[in-house]
């Protein structure tokens, strides 16, 4: 094996990689079937190694969101290029189309005896898919969404990092469990707006039907219909209040709601629902906060515009050639 690739190898299995070294891995993996049956045989004679399973793990959260620019595989709409299990630990990347939108489908081994999958939504796409129990899930633009191809028969768990609304179908002898990085969920037939992405600075839960049970290092907290959990994922800190249930999951069309959110904040939801990496050149800029809702048929050239006309700060917006990379400075 070439000196560099295992270097890239085994500092994936090890959780090491830097950024670069992250992308130089994807972009090699998914240039050619060759390529990843290559390295899925090197993982499964490595995957014993100590401390691999946790530290893969922690590098696939890394290495989820740039899946997308290396996308190098072309199958016809409808179709997907499908790969059998193969190990114990993330690692094989396949691609499918589902609902009409390109998603990564990748195989992360078993869960109790059952075969767990992961889907990923790229930045600017939404998609949907239906438990093997019935139950829909909606997911958001940049979502990650680990679930089992058969539910157990103790409880119903997925595993969710991103943004998604549930419709979960009642089991009250099989609880439905929603993992995120810093809380979990507990149903057993209700309706609800999840958001937990890991570069946000509050988590929350919005519910629309049924009751949920939200357990943070085992403190329990029950929400009710038109009551939202909100997390700050910095001060561990939370606050139940009541929530507009109409627009917590009008994203689903579309939509965009800002609610009293700072342009920092604000620049992520743009970034994921534009696919698009924004800058804000100015730190004074950041923590000026807005509310609105855009519509589906505004471009992000208009919806700046807008932020702009109500920003107290002069600021100019500034796009590359392609359309895909955008400066914010402040107006001297």
């Amino acid at each position: 094996m070439d000196k560099d690739l295992h270097k890239l190898f085994s500092g994936y299995l090890q959780g090491s990689l830097s950024g670069d070294e992250e992308s130089d891995l994807i972009a090699w993996v998914t240039s050619s079937e060759k390529n990843i049956k290559y390295f899925r045989k090197y993982v499964s004679e490595n995957r014993y190694l100590p401390g691999c399973a946790a530290e893969t793990n922690a590098a696939w959260e890394r290495i989820c969101p740039k899946l997308r620019p290396h996308a190098r595989f072309n199958n016809a709409p409808g179709k997907g290029a499908i790969f059998p299990a193969w190990i114990k630990i993330a690692a094989l990347i396949v691609f499918a189309f589902i609902s009409g939108f390109l998603i990564h489908n990748i195989n992360l081994g078993q869960d109790n005896g059952y075969a767990l999958n992961e889907i990923i939504v790229p930045k600017g796409e939404k998609s949907q898919l239906v438990l093997s129990d019935g139950s829909k899930v909606f997911l958001n633009s940049g979502t990650c969404l680990r679930y089992p191809a058969a539910f157990n028969k103790t409880n119903r768990r997925v595993i969710l990092s991103g943004e998604a609304f549930f419709e979960i179908k009642k089991d009250q002898a099989h609880p439905f469990l929603v993992e995120t990085n810093k809380f979990s969920v507990k149903v057993t037939g209700t309706s609800f707006n999840l958001a937990a992405y890991g570069d946000d600075k509050e988590s929350s839960l919005t519910l629309h039907s049924g009751i949920v049970t939200i357990d943070k290092n085992g403190m329990e907290r029950k929400i009710k219909p038109g009551e939202k959990y909100i997390l700050n994922n910095l001060s561990n800190r939370y606050k139940v209040v009541h929530a507009d249930i109409k627009k917590s999951s009008v994203w689903r069309n579309d939509v965009i709601v800002i609610d009293d959110q700072s342009l920092d904040e604000i620049i992520k939801i743009l970034e994921r629902n534009f696919d698009v990496t924004i800058e804000i050149g100015d730190s004074n800029l950041k923590n000026i906060r807005y509310s609105g809702q855009f519509k589906p048929h505004e471009t992000l050239g208009e919806i700046l515009a807008l932020i702009k006309g109500a920003s107290p700060i002069k600021f100019k917006v500034i796009f590359n050639k392609s359309k895909d990379y955008v400066t914010i400075k402040q107006e001297i």
